[in-house]
């Protein structure tokens, strides 16, 4: 663990590096203004591995003297390959690093590295230059020669900064570790002479107490670690979560640092007449007359025309590259691309001024002690008619549209002469969305077929750039990588990929991603009719602080933002969208806490618009506003729009062959298409259309697919799938085979019990009780278990002894829906102790929670009676719970044949349409249509 060490890191260039005094690594005895730790008594301490942590820091002078006394155990093989080679890094443009001890400690005697001679390796090791980072830090390296398991390791250096961008002025930020670090002695310690204007601060927890005198200086001395802090919610603004660490600097005020700083930036932005940054400017002016398009212009010149590099060689960490110099090589940092934007803002006569900001915790700034390291970023700060603008080099993609956008980071402190104080961003709603998504969605084939859709996804400004590079690969497979990540959304599941598309427009600075596809039918069954919900793009369930801790009441929530998205939903309804209505608010403009969400939705011509847009404001909410907020959410958590179907529909079995393969065409068209977008080992196409050939019936077509999914991807899943169709077509013995494969991929308690009964019905009743008998069966699965074993008796010729079964389960679940189900469902189905089973058939009605299957079995019961009205009543009542329950259909039309309604045949085609095997199996039980 080391000081924290922070600076503008935004610069330039790769370049030859001069030489400085810092090149070498030094080596010198301790300084005498060190207060050397007590190490033999850390050494005796039988304690945890850490042993020794010193820090001290020396301000002098304008030069901050870091110096680390640090002792460790090597406890295991672990601690000598991680403490077995030792860097540190320095800056030496700044300073020197000396070492001035390096030991090993071992059974009682010291080996003197250093004294032996040992020595390190100095690297120049620029480890950002990937995100263009050059920041001119040498590495020191060593690895310990004879370090053993068991040892003490014991380093002190020295590293000394005298930065030339802060003059006589200094900084030192030193973090402070917490409990439940454990260390033997561990200490942070800063100096400074008495004459000298220091100012230090830390976090509110910590006590720092009044330094006190040694000598000539004054001393702060902090014991470490400190308490283990209190748990802070993680939704707490910055400042409340920020690490602990000791600040000291020369500053007074953040006018004063200001006052420091500006020099160095007013220099570099002046520009020569006729300079060639002049003559861009000139260009600008000459292009248009508004100042605020000359804003935009000048902000993309930076943006485009100049590349980002770090340089922080030759005290370039603070020190900005002149405007001049930055167009000429065009490349630069922060500071360098903010100078350069400032010298053309200011040739165009715009009123502007470069400002510090930190891109993570601005919130906490006004807390903090004023110094450079506060800041990690610069950006520009003009004003035109009024309006603050907030200018970032660095970004991209900035244009009229978003000039006025203003970035998430609190406060900025303006580089003025004479000094300026901190400045608040205040923040505004965005004046455009930075992405719509747009999406036509057609249903027309039906409200249980899948949907065609067409997406068209526009990012605006920065967010938008990284589509560019994927326009410029060009390449397939990059587009199949991007495809993969539009799974689930905007009301669509099941979604499978057709084709992709990506655009970007240069001078609108906007990115376009185009699909196509299909996804699941967008309703649901509800309570006796299709529903679907209209969302809004922001689920409010998430928002839920959590303020119970006494400790926790008084702090508030942060908000992320700023930020804007719009969702716009153009669905085709069945039907021409007749008898299709919308229900609850389908106009709104809400929100809670720094959110708010506006929505119109309407059906107009058969198709429902939607439009819902979404804004995202930075802040907090206040602690005593919580409580509203959080009412406001669930407010607009219960305010739904439902999209209903009318209460007749068309159902895909209801629908003629002809028909419906005409409504399934595009949409095994799409799946094809699916099919050959997705990568070769991407099977989810193909098996969503071998489960939709399922649905509609064509059992032939969902074979072949299946058959392919067997071949190339073997699961317990395609079995079982491949399993229902080959019994639809007839060929049992075959699925049962399936089946068997498939629970012995996966033996899974459910797939066994539709083995062994498939085996009954086929006749192997002794396979499949040697199958049940030795099943491992939890209590879960114990009525299901009960079932199986129950019809597989009665199959056998032993009725009797499965009623006996299964009233066991009922007399250990007497109000059980599911257990009284089984009993009435057997009763009926072995034609079997009907006295009183109509009662019992009403309990299990009564007690489930869906009624469909128990009124199902009731129906059989009463049919078995000869209460053929009443059986119909039940069948009627189930198949408008549960539409598509093919048993009871067919069921229901062998009733009404028996009662003479011709119409029952009906029934009987539909059902068997959809479950050609439910004829052999009713007539398995007697079950039969009159001839």
């Amino acid at each position: 663990m080391k000081s924290l060490r922070a600076a503008l890191f935004c610069s330039a260039v790769i370049m030859a590096a001069p030489a400085y005094a810092g090149d070498e690594v030094l080596y010198g005895d301790v300084p005498d203004w060190v207060d050397q730790a007590d190490f033999d008594m850390a050494l005796e301490e039988n304690g945890p591995p850490e042993l020794l942590y010193d820090w001290q820091h020396r301000i002098e002078g304008g030069v901050v003297h870091a110096y680390t006394d640090h002792a460790v155990r090597i406890e295991n093989p672990q601690a000598l390959m991680q403490q077995g080679t030792l860097t540190f890094q320095w800056m030496p443009d700044k300073g020197d690093i000396t070492i001035h001890r390096l030991e090993i400690h071992r059974d009682g005697t010291v080996l003197d590295l250093v004294g032996q001679g040992v020595t390190f390796d100095v690297l120049r090791r620029e480890q950002g230059l990937e995100q263009r980072l050059l920041d001119g830090a040498l590495t020191a390296t060593l690895a310990v020669p004879g370090l053993r398991e068991g040892d003490v390791l014991r380093i002190a250096y020295t590293i000394t900064t005298d930065d030339q961008a802060l003059g006589e002025d200094v900084q030192v930020t030193q973090f402070l570790p917490s409990a439940p670090w454990q260390v033997g002695m561990a200490r942070a310690i800063v100096s400074w002479p008495k004459d000298e204007d220091i100012y230090f601060r830390a976090e509110d927890r910590i006590n720092l107490g009044e330094p006190f005198e040694r000598g000539d200086y004054l001393v702060l001395d902090i014991d470490l670690p400190l308490s283990q802090r209190d748990p802070v919610p993680r939704d707490a603004p910055t400042r409340y979560r920020r690490p602990e660490v000791l600040r000291v600097g020369s500053f007074a005020s953040w006018q004063d640092l200001s006052a420091v700083m500006t020099p160095h930036f007013e220099e570099a932005a002046r520009l020569e007449p006729g300079s060639a940054v002049a003559r861009q400017a000139a260009d600008i002016m000459a292009r248009t007359s508004d100042p605020l398009e000359r804003m935009a212009l000048a902000v993309r010149l930076v943006q485009d025309e100049v590349s980002y590099l770090l340089d922080g060689l030759d005290g370039g960490n603070y020190l900005p590259q002149a405007a001049e110099d930055t167009w000429e090589k065009r490349y630069g940092d922060c500071k360098a691309k903010s100078v350069l934007l400032l010298s053309l803002l200011r040739e165009m006569g715009i009123t502007s001024e470069v400002v510090l900001v930190t891109t993570q915790g601005g919130d906490a700034i006004p807390e903090l002690l004023p110094l450079p390291a506060a800041f990690n970023h610069m950006i520009v700060h003009a004003e035109l008619n009024g309006t603050d603008y907030w200018l970032d080099g660095t970004s991209a993609a900035t244009r009229l549209a978003n000039i006025a956008d203003v970035p998430p980071f609190f406060y900025a402190l303006p580089l003025r002469e004479g000094g300026s104080g901190l400045m608040p961003m205040e923040q505004r709603d965005l004046a455009s969305p930075q992405m719509i998504m747009t999406m036509n969605v057609d249903h027309s084939a039906g409200a249980d077929f899948p949907v065609l859709f067409t997406g068209d996804m526009r990012i605006f400004g920065p967010g938008g750039v990284p589509l560019r590079a994927i326009v410029d690969a060009d390449s397939p497979e990059v587009l199949r990588q991007l495809a993969a990540r539009f799974g689930p959304g905007n009301g669509l599941e099941g979604v499978r990929i057709s084709a992709i598309d990506v655009t970007y427009d240069a001078e609108k600075a906007i990115g376009t991603v185009h699909l196509e596809g299909v996804a699941s039918t967008l309703f649901e069954w509800r309570d006796g009719r299709m529903e679907m919900d209209v969302t809004s793009g922001i689920d409010p369930s998430g928002f839920n602080p959590d303020r119970a801790r006494p400790s926790w009441r008084e702090i508030p929530v942060a908000t992320p933002g700023p930020g804007r998205q719009r969702f716009e939903t153009n669905l085709t309804l069945p039907d021409g969208g007749a008898g299709y209505s919308l229900t609850g608010d389908a106009q709104m403009d809400s929100g809670f806490g720094n959110l708010r969400i506006t929505r119109d939705a309407r059906i107009e011509d058969g198709v429902l618009h939607v439009q819902a847009e979404n804004f995202l404001a930075l802040g907090e909410i206040p602690a005593s506003e919580l409580g509203a907020a959080k009412r406001a959410a669930r407010r607009l958590e219960s305010d739904i729009v439902s999209l209903a179907t009318p209460t007749q529909v068309t159902w895909r079995w209801d629908l003629s062959e002809e028909e419906r393969r005409r409504r399934a065409a595009p949409i095994l068209a799409a799946y094809e298409a699916a099919i050959d977008f997705a990568d070769k080992d991407d099977y989810g196409p193909l098996q969503a259309r071998a489960m939709f050939l399922m649905n509609i019936y064509e059992f032939e077509q969902a074979l072949a697919d299946f058959d392919l999914l067997v071949e190339e991807t073997p699961s317990a899943w395609a079995l079982h799938n491949r399993s229902s169709v080959l019994e639809a077509l007839g060929r049992r013995e075959e699925a049962i085979a399936d089946l068997q494969a498939a629970y012995d991929l996966d033996p899974q308690n459910g797939t066994a019990f539709s083995l062994a009964r498939m085996m009954a019905y086929d006749g192997h009743t002794a396979e499949a009780n040697e199958l049940l008998e030795f099943l491992p069966v939890g209590e879960e699965d114990r009525l299901s278990l009960t079932d199986v074993m129950a019809t597989v008796s009665g199959l056998d010729g032993d009725v009797e002894s499965g009623l006996s079964l299964i009233a066991d389960e009922v007399a250990d679940k007497p109000t059980n829906g599911t257990a009284l189900n089984a009993d009435c469902w057997y009763r009926g189905l072995f034609n079997v102790a009907l006295d009183d089973a109509v009662d019992q058939c009403t309990r299990a009605v009564e007690r489930s929670s869906n009624s469909a299957p128990a009124l199902d079995s009731r129906a059989l019961v009463r049919f078995r009676l000869g209460d053929l009205q009443q059986a119909i009543d039940d069948l009627d009542a189930a198949l408008e719970v549960a539409p598509g329950l093919a048993p009871s259909m067919y069921l229901r039309g062998v009733v009404r044949l028996t009662a003479g309604d011709e119409d029952g045949s009906n029934d009987i085609t539909t059902a068997l349409r959809m479950l050609p095997q439910l004829a052999e199996f009713y007539a398995r039980h007697g079950v039969i249509p009159p001839r």
